[in-house]
């Protein structure tokens, strides 16, 4: 059964990307996450969000849909361009948050998340983008992930 999630893409003023340090998982990620049942995509993006930084979003437009074919995971990415409140510098779902450069983004990211930033600063709209995961880097992933959850 294929999983939905929706993440943004928030900058600063200073151009700079908005990254949460899961709890779950010892890697930097965009802010969002799984889509609840029979709950939009705009919800889940407004809804993680906010669990994940505090800020409560106003304004976003859909970049593009990614399909990562070994997770058996649907991605859609948007770019924020307004939202209100003071973000939290950690939450209950992320051991820290913090903004980066797009020249000096964390080596220890999720997969795909450069391209989807990349994407979004271009300008470019309505990707649709079928992902050929390496298979070894999948594997690694799921490792770390089993080993993490025993942390």
């Amino acid at each position: 059964m294929t999983t939905h999630g929706a993440f943004g893409v928030i900058q600063n003023a200073n151009r700079q990307i908005l990254l949460v340090k899961r709890r779950d998982f010892p890697l930097w990620d965009l802010p969002g996450g799984t889509q609840k049942p029979h709950e939009s995509l705009e919800a889940c993006l407004k809804r993680e969000v906010y669990e994940e930084t505090g800020l409560l979003v106003t304004q976003y437009y859909l970049v593009g849909t990614y399909l990562r074919l070994l997770h058996d995971d649907q991605q859609y990415v948007f770019d924020i361009t307004d939202f209100t409140n003071q973000w939290i510098p950690k939450g209950p779902e992320t051991r820290r948050i913090a903004f980066f450069s797009i020249d000096h983004l964390p080596k220890n990211m999720v997969a795909l998340r450069r391209r989807q930033i990349t994407d979004t600063l271009k300008g470019n709209h309505h990707v649709n983008s079928v992902n050929q995961e390496n298979r070894l880097l999948f594997l690694g992933e799921q490792l770390i992930r089993k080993l993490w959850a025993h942390h």
